[in-house]
């Protein structure tokens, strides 16, 4: 059961060595269409929703609209759900951040030298040079903005992926097999248990949340649910003290879920009060 994330640079032929690696390993594949299809016909997000803040850098006022939130959550959820089946490769989407923790996984980084970039899209669209590396310029800065705005990472941190590969160097096919012997050399298959389980645990909390934030709507800020054997652990805050025990008898209830520990503490709103 190996999982493989891909990140890269417009330009690097990212996409292309993605798609030959599904046809050679005959993996599920997520991609941009596969995961907005999911959104909106399975968790019913909007496709304006959807289209505005897939690997964009969102405006300063999305800090403070719950859409964006929206999102983000059911966005985890469908790649954690897809993940779940094993075997496949998930395309961008901030992939080796959602899945770091996760045994049995690969995260590959695919980059290229600017003037390798700039060619290609000429190429690929007919562009001069000036308007070719305005697009790629563009493309960086809002795949940066993404991870930024939604993980807090910084997209191109060298810790958070285990496989560089150069296009600049490499072919699509040698790329393919580097990735390939690399599945081998780790032996991910071997760990396929623990992926299992820490997958479980990733979409058991998506759920728990899911019931708390989008089905009962309590209004707790920072939500989180972490999900160990059965086990969750639910964090927030809320400036309604009989949320607390609300939240708990939600979670309670969510099938799989055998204990709360609840850390949620209220916060009294004092607002105009001096």
């Amino acid at each position: 059961m190996a999982i493989i994330t891909i990140s890269r640079q417009l330009g690097s032929f990212g996409n292309e060595i993605a798609a030959a690696l599904q046809t050679e390993l005959s993996y599920a594949y997520l991609d941009k269409s596969k995961l907005d299809e999911l959104l909106v016909s399975k968790y019913g997000l909007s496709e304006e929703s959807v289209d505005k803040y897939d690997e964009k850098k969102p405006a300063f006022w999305d800090l403070f609209f719950s859409e964006k939130d929206r999102y983000l959550h059911f966005m985890k959820t469908a790649m954690f759900e897809f993940a779940r089946q094993g075997n496949c490769i998930i395309l961008g989407r901030g992939g080796q951040v959602l899945l770091k923790n996760v045994p049995g996984t690969l995260h590959i980084r695919v980059l290229a030298p600017l003037d390798k970039r700039i060619e290609r899209i000429k190429q690929r669209y007919n562009y001069d040079d000036k308007l070719a590396e305005q697009v790629i310029r563009r493309s960086d800065h809002d795949r940066v903005g993404f991870q930024k705005f939604f993980f807090q990472v910084n997209w191109e941190d060298l810790p958070q992926y285990d496989l560089f590969i150069n296009t600049g160097t490499f072919t699509v096919k040698q790329a393919v097999t580097l990735i390939k012997t690399s599945v081998e050399l780790l032996d991910l298959q071997v760990r396929q248990e623990e992926t299992k389980r820490a997958l479980a645990d990733l979409c058991l909390g998506q759920d728990v949340i899911t019931h708390i934030a989008y089905e009962e709507k309590l209004p707790i800020q920072f939500l989180e649910a972490i999900v160990k054997e059965g086990v969750v652990t639910l964090r927030g805050s809320t400036i309604t003290a009989d949320d607390i025990g609300r939240c708990e008898e939600v979670a309670r209830n969510v099938p799989g879920i055998m204990q709360v520990v609840n850390e949620i503490y209220f916060i009294p709103n004092t607002y105009g009060l001096s």
